[in-house]
């Protein structure tokens, strides 16, 4: 009784070791994502989306930073241009990121919807696929690795509330006519 009791237990042992493997490498790849995800990427987000007349889509430039906080995540920052006058149309916002199950999701400061970036491959230079913002867009995105991006422009354009409180989103020519809208 006593052989069969200790083969029962090596049993579940094994079988709880064995269970975990799963959990623990999508834990290995949600941090090692995160650790490749960390610093700036700069490329373009393309948005198609259908009325009811015809298909129409929007493309423009965009510039992503990703400041790791934790072993899955962190804070970080976007801002979207155009490249023929990058200073005086734009559209500039902080966001919170996590990388959980293979999804990374983004929350924007501006209460957008998240975003969740679903199917993507990731490696040291580049950052590419889909995104879901909520809405029936299809958005797809290109991204390169890029460590010259001076953010000093964007960072400094905060207007300061009574509370002394900075916005944590801006936004400025033909970006602030369609935020407005």
């Amino acid at each position: 009784m006593k052989k069969i009791f200790t083969l029962l237990m090596m049993a579940v042992s094994v079988m709880m070791l064995t269970g975990c493997n799963w959990s623990n490498e999508s834990d290995r790849q949600d941090r090692r994502e995160a650790g490749v995800l960390e610093g700036s990427w700069t490329g373009y987000i393309d948005t198609y989306f259908y009325d009811r007349f015809s298909k129409r889509g929007n493309s423009y430039r965009t510039t992503m930073y990703f400041e790791r906080i934790d072993s899955y995540g962190g804070v970080g920052y976007e801002v979207d241009y155009n490249m023929n006058s990058p200073y005086e149309d734009y559209y500039y916002c902080e966001f919170e990121w996590d990388v959980e199950r293979g999804v990374i999701y983004i929350n924007y400061a501006d209460s957008w919807n998240e975003v969740a970036i679903y199917d993507y491959r990731l490696d040291a230079n580049r950052f590419w696929g889909y995104m879901d913002d909520g809405t029936s867009r299809d958005i797809s995105f290109e991204l390169l690795y890029t460590s010259s991006f001076d953010w000093a422009f964007y960072r400094s354009r905060y207007v300061r509330t009574r509370s002394g409180d900075a916005p944590r989103y801006h936004a400025a020519g033909e970006f602030a006519k369609a935020a407005a809208e």
